[in-house]
């Protein structure tokens, strides 16, 4: 009805998914899972784009483990096929230095995920953090909620805690 000839999405939800289906336009989805690029899944017959966010994430690894730092934090977005990669790359990378990374675990239920509710939840465990540490946001969104937790907490910037985030946005960066 909209009258587009094509379709670039990120699939956030099946009911999106299955209404870019049922629509037969040319489509690029963003960041599928390992699961919808399955050959019997419908959504492995769309184009697909992603981002290294694993390259990405050693990226920032090797950044903090090159400025000396022993503690590592990883604050990423449940949900998020791109976030969790981004996880599993860091904290790959840290391990096989030899240290650990401490992983926040976002608020699951999405109507406690408002910035409200989850800004003191967040404060509080950057406040716990084994000091100094490097901290990888899985997008320069997340890194500026951080640096808002970062605030409310008084945790100190970059002195207590180094934030890297991914995406350069040029705006927020």
């Amino acid at each position: 009805q909209w009258g587009g000839t094509g379709i670039i999405a990120r699939l956030e939800t099946p009911r999106i998914a299955q209404a870019i289906l049922d629509s037969g336009l040319p489509t690029i989805a963003l960041d599928l899972s390992e699961k919808e690029l399955e050959p019997e899944h419908p959504l492995s017959r769309l184009s697909e784009v992603s981002s290294d966010s694993v390259g990405a994430a050693s990226m920032a690894a090797e950044h903090l483990l090159g400025r000396g730092f022993r503690h590592f934090a990883f604050v990423g977005i449940a949900g998020r096929v791109w976030s969790r990669r981004r996880e599993v790359g860091f904290c790959r990378s840290i391990t096989e230095a030899g240290y650990a990374v401490e992983v926040y675990e976002p608020l699951r239920a999405r109507r406690h995920r408002v910035w409200e509710q989850e800004q003191p939840v967040l404060a509080e465990w950057l406040r716990r953090l084994p000091k100094p540490a490097g901290l990888m946001a899985c997008n320069d969104d997340r890194g500026r909620e951080v640096l808002e937790a970062c605030r409310a907490a008084g945790v100190r910037v970059p002195e207590e805690l180094a934030v890297i985030g991914v995406d350069n946005d040029e705006l927020l960066c």
